[in-house]
Parts: structure tokens; sequence; C-alpha cells
């Protein structure tokens, strides 16, 4: 290497030619393979709010807002491709300055053997095919930007302090980073900022860091931050969605604390213990785990650079690690979490290619069978590379189209799940998509400022006394006791229950009826799911659980409503193929009979959304209850061999009403 390094993004690195390929190469394959609709979580708001310039939940993600409103008016090119783009893009540029942190810390070892600096970029590149760095990166995500924004500053102070160019400007653009990465995810630029903590308190107490390197610091965060001022700009539009309208104090405060979410965090050490444990034994099954040793050895394979490269790794993945364990509601396949451990893993990358390029520096052929292992760890990977089927996956979109468009005229739709509310909501606030349909996000019926955000979409709605005893479910029974006259759904019966109302099944949701005389076929949800299922398979990350979810729930609603063979249907056009499983002869199962309340399907251990093993283990039980034992016995050993699944519900007893 050169004593004078290239530099690309303002960054030192080793070399700038392979450094751009390695990126362009990644930001292909992640083009090639990301989403081109409406994916999960929080994917659906994130892109409503780019596209109107307004205001998504808190703490409002601003940069992601004015960055996401930017590339959505691209002329000629489709908003939610941009949009997924631009995390495509982040994603892709995270590699340079990746490698240009294992280039400072390879400088860093002057004297003793240098590794050879060219197989770095590649190395890294090839890494960043994993899925926990790959899933993120290919929906509508804050993540990207985040990590990229943070890991971009990290890279910049290292540079400066083993580079011995610090000055005030090195200091000033390492804070604007992380500021502007806070400007994504505040969680993601807290945990870079605690990592680069103890080096540079170690760098002031031996006065390497002047006073005013470290308010150029200071003050660079504080100029970073500065795109939160759009929250406060945007706040008093009423033309598009503005989340919590925070346009006073009492607002400010709703907002910014996140009073519309009831998190649950652990309740002791022991449960956040447990969660670590998990944690732990995912990332040994795939590999995340021996990817963190192999980086960890790459930063010990020299000297110098050991101390600075091993604890930023380690401290970053003990941050994420203990934040995500924190969660009350756990689950090792919540995709969020991937976006916090994208940054440990990012880092660990780095030292994947000093390794690869300190095997090459001894010996070219080292060097070529490491790089080899490192594309065939990726290529075993679950999805595989080539088996990804994301840039396929409209399933979410689709879903709530079709109930959008089945839903009767100047319907209320009463929904409780981010999988439904989320794509109606863009549909609605986009594409126009029936918008005589009021839809009624019941997680946030308890906030006022969401029934003024519906009654102006909605002007023709009538009052009701919006504050009155009774919390949520009371106000949601007098906004539909207000608003008779229009046809009601709702998403699924134990929604149903809870507001007091009667259902009976149709075709997507659940119609609010007196009477009920449904047919006994399975709805169309159940054939266009399975349709989907075949087509994506598993390599769309999240669709496969959710489709379980889905059916899973509807599979219940149909067995309430006394409706069995009908309900196996739909559980089972959320289990991938299983050969055998299609000559299944469901005739013998009864079409009808008496409907009646059932135990909900509560399952440990908990997952992020659905699992098939679950729908196989409820039509297990369904069957059971209906006197088929032997189908009943087939399903259980298919649902175990998908498992483990542990049902958490009452056994159903054997009544004329299951025969």
């Amino acid at each position: 290497m050169t004593d004078d390094p290239d530099r690309l993004l303002a960054l030192p690195v080793p070399s700038r030619r392979h450094t751009a390929l390695s990126a362009t190469a990644l930001f292909i394959f992640y083009v090639s393979t990301m989403s081109r609709s409406l994916s999960l979580y929080d994917s659906p708001e994130l892109a409503l709010v780019a596209e109107q310039l307004g205001l998504g939940h808190p703490l409002g993600q601003p940069l992601h807002t004015l960055l996401g409103g930017l590339v959505a008016r691209l002329p000629g090119v489709d908003p939610l491709i941009a949009l997924n783009g631009l995390s495509a893009l982040a994603g892709a540029l995270t590699v340079i300055p990746a490698t240009s942190l294992a280039g400072t810390l390879l400088r860093a070892n002057a004297g003793a053997r240098e590794g050879d600096w060219r197989w770095i970029a590649p190395a890294i590149a090839i890494v960043g095919m994993l899925p926990v760095l790959w899933e993120p990166s290919t929906r509508i995500e804050v993540y990207p930007l985040a990590f990229f924004c943070g890991l971009w500053g990290a890279a910049r102070l290292t540079s400066a302090w083993v580079d011995s160019k610090r000055g005030a400007l090195a200091y000033l653009s390492t804070g604007v980073a992380l500021g502007l990465s806070a400007s994504a995810n505040a969680v993601c630029a807290f945990g870079i900022a605690v990592a680069l903590f103890p080096s540079l308190t170690a760098a002031t107490l031996q006065r390497t860091t002047s006073p005013r390197e470290l308010g150029a610091l200071i003050g660079g965060g504080i100029l970073g931050l500065t795109p939160y001022s759009y929250v406060f700009a945007v706040a008093r539009r009423e033309d598009v969605v503005v989340w919590g309208a925070p346009t006073n104090a009492a607002s400010i405060r709703h907002y910014f604390t996140a009073a519309d979410f009831t998190p649950k965090q652990v309740g002791s050490f022991l449960e956040w213990w447990e969660h670590v444990g998990e944690l732990f034994f995912w990332s040994l099954h795939n590999g995340l785990l021996a990817l963190m040793l192999v980086g960890l050895v790459g930063f010990v394979s020299f000297r110098r650079p050991m101390l600075l490269g091993a604890s930023f790794l380690g401290i970053t993945l003990a941050f994420f690690v203990s934040f995500v364990a924190r969660n009350g509601v756990f689950a090792t396949d919540v995709l969020d979490y991937l976006g916090y451990l994208a940054i440990p893993t990012w880092i660990a990358a780095t030292g994947v290619g000093l390794f690869v390029a300190h095997l090459a520096g001894r010996r070219l052929l080292w060097g070529a069978a490491a790089i080899g292992l490192v594309v065939l760890f990726v290529m075993v990977t679950t999805p595989r590379p080539l088996g990804r089927t994301r840039h396929l996956d409209t399933y979410s979109e689709a879903l709530a189209y079709q109930a959008l468009r089945a839903a009767p005229r100047n319907a209320v739709l009463i929904l409780e799940q981010d999988h439904w509310i989320g794509p109606m909501w863009y549909l609605q606030e986009r594409l126009d998509v029936r918008g005589d349909v009021v839809v009624v996000a019941y997680g946030l019926s308890a906030s006022e400022w969401y029934w003024r955000y519906l009654y102006r979409r909605h002007p023709t709605l009538h009052d009701f006394e919006l504050r009155a005893k009774g919390g949520r479910a009371a106000r949601v029974q007098r906004f539909v006791k207000a608003n008779g006259d229009r046809p009601v759904q709702v998403e699924r019966i134990a929604l149903a229950n809870a507001l007091g109302l009667s259902t009976c099944p149709s075709d997507w949701l659940l119609d609010v009826t007196r009477t009920c005389n449904p047919v006994t076929s399975a709805p169309l949800l159940a054939t266009y799911t399975a349709a989907e299922l075949y087509r994506l398979g598993q390599g769309s990350p999240g669709t496969d659980g959710l489709i379980a979810l889905v059916t899973l729930d509807r599979g219940y609603d149909l067995w309430t409503h006394g409706l069995p063979r009908a309900a196996v249907e739909v559980l089972l056009a959320g289990v991938p193929a299983i050969e055998g499983l299609e000559r299944v002869d469901l005739s013998l199962l009864p079409a009808r009979v008496d409907p009646r309340a059932r135990p909900s399907p509560l399952y440990e251990p908990h997952v992020a959304l659905g699992h098939p093993a679950r729908n196989l283990h409820y039509a297990a039980v369904i069957a059971r209850a209906s006197r088929l034992p032997k189908l009943a016995d087939y399903l259980e050993r298919l649902s175990d061999a998908l498992g483990p699944v542990e049902p958490k519900f009452a056994s159903l007893t054997r009544s004329p009403a299951n025969l």
C-alpha cells in the first residue's frame, strides 16, 4: 500500500477502482433481488410519508423521508422502485467505509508484513450478500441509511487517528455523519457512538484529541441532527399523513416519547439472558457467529490495529445484542433485528477482508482459497443468493388491494395488524384505491390525532363522543354505532369479539352481521395465498411467515364459524409444498358444524409472524375434533417435522358440534 491512499466518498481506501467496482457489483445484486413493491413492517408507511413528504412514526426518520421524497420524484421511475433502490444504494455504499476502515487498520500495521490490499473490497462485498446484510438493503427501510452514515463517520475518525491527520475538520465531519445516522435511526447512531467512545476517551486523556477537536465533533453532531427540524416544519400540514401532529408542547412530548406505542420490555435479567441465549444459538445456526469469529481473527492478524478493530466489533455486537434482547415480545426471526445486527456484521466483514488480505499477502493461493471459502459460505446461507425471490414479492400490496376492492361501498374496515393497515394506507393515500372505504387502525384509535386525520379524509363520517369511559374498544364501538349506516368488516374474529361484533366470513375479511349463512368452500384468500407461496417459496424472508400467519388467523375464524373443511383448506394454503400433502383427502372433514367459541391457536416458541408447523398442528386439532384420528396423526407428524411447536391452548372436546 502507498503512504498516500486513494480516496472515495472523502474516505481513504486502498484502491479507488477495486472499492468502486466491488460496491457497484453489490449494488447490482441488491437491485436485481430487491422488492419492487410494498413489503413488511414499516415499509408501506415509510414509502407513504416519503412520497407525500409527510411525517412517519416516532422518531420521524427525517433523513429517510427527505431523501426518499427526492428519489420518489425522479422522472420516469416508479416511486416504489426508487425507494427500494435507495435502500439498495445505501447498503451497497457501505462497502466503502468498511473497506476504508480495513485499509486504515492495514496502514497502521506499518513495519510488519503487509497484506494484499486488493482482496479487501471484494471480500467485504461478498459478505454483503449474506441475508443479515441483504435483507434490510432490499426493501424500504431506514437501517441502510443509518448504518452507512454511522460507519462512514467511524471510518473517517479512525483514519484521522491512525494517519495522524486530525484537525477539526475530521472531527466535524464525523459528528455530522453520526448526526445524519441518528436522523435515520437514533439507536444505530448511538450504538456506533458508544463503540467509538472508549478510543475517543483515551485520545482525550492522552491529549491527542484537543478540546477544539472535541468541540468540532459535538458541533458536527448537532449539525447532523438538523433534518429533525423537518418534523416541526411539516407538523401543521393537513393534506398529508402527519403522525402525531406534533404542533404544541403536549403533542411534541407525546410524539418524541412514542406514546402511541406500548413496547413491552423484559421483566427481569433472567428473561433478557434467555433472549441472549436464543440469539447465540440462532447465530450459531445461520453462521453469523462464525463470521464474527473470522472477523475477529482478521483484526488480530495485524498487531497494531488489534485493539481498535476488535474492540469496535465487540462493543457494537454487545450493544446491539443487548438492545435486541431487551424486547419482551421476542423472536429471533424479527426482520427489524437484522437492521441493528447489520452494523457489527459490516464491521466483521471488515475483519474478514483483513484476514483474506493477510493470507493473500503471504501466499496468493491462500488468499484465493480464503475468498473461495467466503463465497461458499455465502452460497449455502438461507435463502441462497440464487434462490431469493423478493423481487417477485407483491403479496402484502396485493392482499390489501384485493381486500379493499372487495369491500362493500362506503364500508368501515377495522384492522389491527400492520400487514393489513400499512399497505391499505398507502393504496388509499397514494393510488386512490377505494377512497370511499374508511380504514380504522385499531391500535391508533387510542390517539386523538388519528381521529382528526380520519375525519379530514372522510368528512361525511358522523360525529361521535371521542372522550368517554371504556378505553379504545369502547371508542371504536361508539364510532361504529354513530356510523351505523355503513357496512363494517373486521380483520379477524378475535378483534370482533373484543368489540362485541358478530361476524360472517367473506373472501378476504369478516363481515359484521347478525345473521350468517356462509358458503362452505374456502375463501379466495386461500387460493391466492397458496399460489403466491408456491411462486415465492422461502426466497422472500418474512413473507412466508406472513402467509402462515394470515392463513392461521383465517383458519381459526372459519373453524369458529363452524366450517372445519374450509378452515383446514386455508390452513394448508399457508404450508410450503410437502410431498404427499397434496394427496390428502379433505372431503372426509364435515363441511359445516355448529359455530362455537374455540380456543385461539397460541403456540410457543415465539415467532415474528407465523410458521407452517403451527398451521399443520391446528389443522390436526380440527381433524381430531372431527373424529379423523388418522388424518390428525399425519398432520401432527408433518408439524413435528417442521417444528417444534408447543400449543398453549386447551384441547377441543368432542361434541355434536364437532361431528
